[in-house]
């Protein structure tokens, strides 16, 4: 395990991926376009998924785009961390470290779109890895951040093709090349999502979600079929049975009359009308009712929730539940944001204090707000109930625990009002009670009757048994 208290060499400079490697990136994306559409078999794309194939990537990328449901829910999760304030922490209260936490600041401050490259760091989520590139001013003998750039994830691999991806980072100047050169990993950021078996291609959600998005893509190209066509079954005759290329024709034909509207079809062309007229028999539900399952897992895998975007798994659900939905999709977001931070003040905050400060200096942090204000009110309540029953709480401590900033001198200071009204812990099961609907409600109520009901009659009972037991203890008793 590297020492992390050693400064490492100073960056090179210039950039690494180049404009050509990015056309060439380009030119694999385009050639990709039609995938999903010439591929029948999509056991041969989840495949070249499992191994981390070069066109893997390329599949995760058009799966986004082509799937609204996909590229929503992605957008959802990222925005659930992208909205979040987030400070550079200076490690203690000493005036260096508050230096070195203002020079990070400003070494942020350089990059031209530093939400953009948060926004294409969390892609790591969605395909297992993200990866940007950094570039420094070194011409001073330190080292100066200039920007942050996001590398399309398939000019790069972590070993051989094929082999465990779980060694250093290597450039690879064709997307398809099996080898790539290594680099200095101060180079670039690098955020592999969740991964397993020190695999840090990590594991991509694109992924977990093929299978529903391909089976919900399908159902919708079945169904908008359905809705223009409706047919019953093709059957085109051929002459010759061993003629290959009469019987291919004849299955393009048959093919062509269920997937066109207007078709040409050669002289003499037989066909079975009454086949091709038969009504289905089954209704057209069947495929919005499986178009929506579908829908649901992909956002419940994503998101963890289905509430809050769908209305309910059924159509129904009270608040309560929903806040619980919801709830899931704050623990995603909190979880990818702590890993976020974590890759920043590895990868960029650690190696910028080292090369500028030294290894003495005082670490500063990248910290995202990740306190509910909920919370905070649940903490005040317990604060002011301490500090009633005589527990010292220190000024500073408080003004940290709410962001309350040190009174400038000379400014006015708010007079307090002991008359206010005190803030209460709020009984959370309760509130979580308070929320239930219409139809909660009445259920609630019946068990509260039932329960005086058998309360009522449970008193009589209690007291015709306590006389018996008194009465045996009687002298003579039984």
């Amino acid at each position: 395990m590297a020492d992390e208290t050693v400064v490492p060499p100073l960056p090179p400079t210039g950039e690494i991926v180049s404009t050509e490697a990015l056309y060439n990136t380009q030119v694999a994306l385009y050639r990709n376009s039609l995938a999903f559409g010439g591929t029948r078999n999509p056991s041969v794309i989840w495949e070249q998924m499992l191994r981390d194939d070069g066109t893997a990537i390329l599949y995760y990328r058009e799966l986004e785009e082509k799937d609204t449901d996909v590229g929503n829910a992605l957008d959802t999760l990222k925005e659930a961390v992208l909205e979040r304030e987030f400070t550079i922490q200076p490690f203690d209260d000493s005036s260096q470290a508050a230096d070195v936490a203002d020079f990070i600041e400003q070494q942020l401050a350089n990059v031209g779109d530093l939400d953009g490259v948060l926004d294409n760091m969390l892609d790591a989520a969605a395909y297992g890895f993200s990866i940007s590139e950094l570039s420094f001013d070194v011409s001073m003998g330190q080292a100066n951040l200039l920007d942050i750039k996001d590398c399309p994830q398939e000019l790069f691999l972590f070993g051989q093709r094929f082999q465990p991806q779980i060694g250093p980072l290597a450039f690879l100047t064709q997307p398809q090349a099996s080898i790539g050169t290594l680099v200095p990993e101060a180079k670039f950021l690098v955020y592999s999502h969740r991964p397993r078996s020190r695999n840090r291609m990590g594991r991509p959600l694109l992924r977990s979600i093929f299978w529903a998005s391909w089976f919900k893509r399908n159902m919708q190209r079945l169904w908008v079929q359905y809705a223009e066509k409706g047919p019953g079954t093709a059957v085109v005759r051929y002459q010759d049975s061993d003629n290959a290329q009469q019987k291919q024709q004849a299955a393009d034909l048959a093919q062509a009359l269920i997937e066109q509207v207007a078709l040409g079809v050669p002289q003499g062309f037989e066909y079975d009308k009454e086949l091709l007229t038969l009504a289905r028999t089954m209704s057209p539900d069947v495929y919005e009712h499986f178009f929506d399952a579908m829908q649901k897992e992909i956002v419940r895998r994503i998101l963890g929730e289905t509430l809050t975007s769908f209305g309910g798994d059924g159509g129904k659900g009270t608040q309560a539940l929903g806040n619980v939905h919801a709830a899931t999709l704050e623990t995603k977001a909190i979880r990818l944001c702590k890993a976020s931070q974590s890759v920043l003040n590895r990868q960029l905050i650690r190696p910028l204090v080292l090369w500028n400060f030294g290894p003495d200096a005082p670490m500063p942090s990248w910290q995202y707000d990740i306190e509910e204000p909920e919370d905070l009110q649940y903490r005040m309540g317990i604060d002011q109930g301490a500090q009633r029953m005589g527990v010292p709480i220190a000024v500073s401590y408080l003004q940290e625990r709410y962001d309350i900033p040190v009174p400038a001198e000379g400014e006015a200071i708010a007079v307090p009002n002991i008359t206010a009204p005190q803030p209460a812990i709020t009984d959370r099961t309760s509130a979580t009670f308070a929320e239930l609907d219409a139809e909660g409600k009445a259920e609630m109520a019946q068990f509260d009757a039932l329960t005086q009901q058998l309360r009522d009659q449970s008193i009589g009972l209690f007291d015709t048994r306590i006389r018996e037991i008194a009465d045996a203890s009687k002298p003579g008793g039984r």
